[in-house]
């Protein structure tokens, strides 16, 4: 089976990457690390996967717009037997030809929409949203990777896939040894928010006033340390350094920063969003909560002076959300389609 995967980046060694609505260069191993992985955990099991990386011509619409003009000229050179696009704008892109079938995964803003500053979905996302809807109903099939997404896409059927963490690269490593790593202080206790606090949808001030709220009850100092601007490849350090992870989001779909800390046994505090209850369900010790600095504040600090790391990997295998079990769905997905094609 070969298959023709398409996104907007794709990390590169050495190369940096703007993009539009970043205030500074990220390296390009931060773009999609998960559609790496993914990719790569499908060639495992014998599927051929081609990548077209759309930030090869341009960055912004234009890369898109130029996909669009491309596609069908890419699809003539090679005989696939699917494409599979990752994210709303990339599913663009893959049904602008016709004659190869389109798996579309959405990511979560693509269905979800992204918030003003007031947190209320602007005028141009629920446009796109609404624009993502009706390319789902041209595709052959439709992954999200949340109840709530899936909800959004309805009356189109969509398979409800989180993406998968690969344990065997997420290798544990002591809070002790991390710390001494990155020069971290063990007379301090430290709070990861899993984003640059820019981020609007990521709610930053929420999570602050969280802190500063957990702060006063705890016998140590508090730091909180946002995961911005960081290579992937340092994640691990980060979360093995840090003592509990807090996630204010706006709104989601799986957060893959969530499963991350799952496999590295941080514990963390959440308000209610995307499919992070369910993911958290039976983690201990982790919470979710209401949008309430002082609920949240509690918790953290409760965590904090508990002083134990969770048993998160543990759910993540009981579940699985292991790379490796996501692989082999997403596969029984390429082979209904191309069943469903040949009748």
């Amino acid at each position: 089976m070969r298959t023709l995967v398409i996104v907007g980046g794709w990390p590169k060694p050495g190369r940096k990457i703007r993009s539009r609505g970043w205030k500074t260069p990220k390296d390009s191993e931060m773009l999609q690390p998960f559609v790496k992985t993914q990719v790569e955990s499908l060639q495992r099991l014998g599927v051929q996967c081609d990548v077209w990386a759309l930030s090869d011509y341009a960055d912004g619409w234009r890369k898109y717009l130029m996909g669009m003009l491309l596609a069908r000229r890419r699809v003539s050179r090679v005989s696939y037997d699917l494409i599979h696009a990752h994210f709303g704008y990339c599913g663009w892109v893959a049904r602008s030809q016709r004659r190869i079938p389109v798996v579309i995964s959405f990511m979560g803003s693509d269905l979800l929409g992204e918030p003003d500053a007031k947190g209320r979905p602007t005028l141009r996302s629920r446009l796109i949203v609404q624009i993502n809807r009706m390319v789902a109903r041209t595709s052959d099939a439709v992954i999200v990777k949340s109840p709530e997404m899936a909800r959004v896409i309805a009356p189109v059927h969509s398979y409800v896939i989180p993406n998968g963490v690969d344990l065997n690269a997420l290798s544990l490593v002591s809070t002790h040894k991390a710390r001494a790593t990155l020069g971290w202080s063990e007379d301090r206790y430290y709070v990861l928010f899993p984003n640059c606090p820019e981020v609007v949808r990521k709610n930053f001030p929420l999570a602050q006033a969280s802190v500063d709220y957990a702060a006063r009850y705890c016998q140590k100092p508090l730091k909180m340390v946002p995961l911005c601007n960081v290579p992937h490849a340092q994640v691990p350090l980060y979360m093995s350094a840090s003592d509990v992870m807090v996630f204010t989001s706006m709104w989601e779909g799986s957060p893959n920063v969530v499963k991350e800390a799952m496999a590295y046994n941080l514990p963390v505090v959440s308000v209610n969003v995307g499919d992070v209850p369910e993911l958290l369900a039976g983690v201990e010790p982790s919470a979710i909560c209401s949008r309430d600095p002082a609920v949240l504040g509690k918790h953290l600090a409760d965590i904090l002076a508990n002083g134990e790391r969770s048993n998160g990997r543990e759910i993540i295998e009981q579940r699985g959300l292991e790379l490796q079990s996501v692989a082999k769905k997403i596969v029984g997905i390429y082979e209904d389609v191309l069943k469903q094609r040949r009748r």
